[in-house]
């Protein structure tokens, strides 16, 4: 059996979607998928994780207005990599939804897979604009808000949300219901508040009791540092796939450990590194190349002995073969160490990411 299929052949009652009427998620090559960050899960990123067995792609988060006024920065944001194997959905914020109809257009002829549609940014300038987590506040208006979008739009389309407004506003049900009345493939939640910011826990029993009552799939996200937080949320809330998105940023092969593979087979750093600057290269310019490196290997290193100063070393190189230089005499003194794990307590990456 190819070790990649593994762990869905074994858990194919979980990922089937017959009963649910759903057929994109059964494009899905596995459980374990990587979620939207803003400034992060560009097509560089999306590409690489591609490669390391994510099961489903989604872009950072992309304005439709944006799109509309012909940005070039933002029309690179809904780039797709004619080589990727997973299912990639473009993740679009507006105020309107004919902006969102329009965009769609674009993200079509992206060769996406979907339409992703953000309603859980807590920012305030996404927020006060009756985007992101504010949609959530009113679940009947958003269910005409998606209906609309359903209607007009080509690609199949998805939302991902938050559990409400706050504590005293848990709207998750009521929005879940209208996400499927409205006919969306999936629903994936951050088990956070908009209120909660990235703060505190990810309220896991709730995601496991909107499971239980939704009529749609659900995808759970939130909390996921390791393998083995993976494995155990989605089997304990019975959902249908989690997201994986500041996991993957400490450890890019937490894909494949997630479905099986071997970590004797695993590429060492210096090669996914090697290999992020080629997808960098064919994409941006030396400048932006060169950004997104250092902020890669950042990762990259986070929790091994010296980091910190290896970071600080890092923001002081200049050209791309001064950085990569830095970067494999880190790896080859620190390779006697074990990989660092996430504590639970820990803070890394913990806001404005989507």
């Amino acid at each position: 059996m190819d070790r990649q299929n593994s762990y869905i052949s074994n858990n194919k009652d979980v990922l089937s979607s017959e009963s649910l009427g759903s057929k994109l998620i059964d494009g899905a090559r596995n459980q374990f998928w990587l979620a939207p960050m803003a400034g992060i899960t560009d097509v560089c990123f999306r590409q690489l994780m591609d490669e390391m067995g994510a099961g489903v792609l989604v872009s950072e988060l992309v304005s439709a207005k944006g799109l509309l006024y012909n940005s070039g920065k933002t029309h690179k944001m809904i780039e797709v990599h004619p080589k990727s194997k997973s299912l990639v959905g473009i993740q679009l914020f507006g105020e309107s939804e004919e902006d969102i109809i329009n965009a769609a257009h674009y993200v079509k002829e992206a060769g996406a897979s979907f339409v992703d549609i953000n309603l859980g940014c807590p920012v305030k300038k996404v927020v006060k604009k009756g985007c992101g987590a504010a949609l959530m506040r009113d679940p009947a208006y958003l269910e005409t808000f998606l209906t609309k979008i359903k209607r007009k739009i080509e690609l199949p389309l998805t939302v991902k949300m938050r559990t409400g407004w706050s504590h005293d506003e848990l709207t998750i049900h009521e929005c879940v219901r209208a996400a499927n009345n409205s006919g969306c493939e999936w629903v994936a939640i951050h088990g956070r508040t908009r209120a909660q910011g990235y703060e505190g826990e990810a309220d896991w029993n709730l995601i496991a009791e909107v499971k239980q009552r939704a009529k749609l799939p659900i995808v759970g996200n939130g909390d996921i540092r390791t393998v083995d937080q993976a494995q155990k949320l989605l089997n304990d809330s019975g959902v249908d796939a989690v997201m994986i998105g500041r996991g993957a940023l400490r450890n890019p092969w937490i894909f494949k450990e997630c479905i099986g593979f071997n970590k004797n087979d695993f590429e060492s750093p210096c090669k996914v590194l090697d290999r992020y600057l080629e997808l960098l290269r064919d994409k941006y310019d030396i400048r932006n190349t060169i950004i997104y490196l250092r902020k890669f290997a950042s990762w990259l290193v986070y929790g091994y002995p010296g980091a910190a100063s290896f970071r600080s070393s890092m923001y002081q190189l200049l050209t791309v073969d001064e950085l990569v230089h830095n970067a494999r005499i880190f790896f080859e003194r620190v390779d006697h160490f074990p990989k660092p794990q996430f504590k639970s307590s820990e803070s890394f990456m913990m806001s404005g990411h989507g």
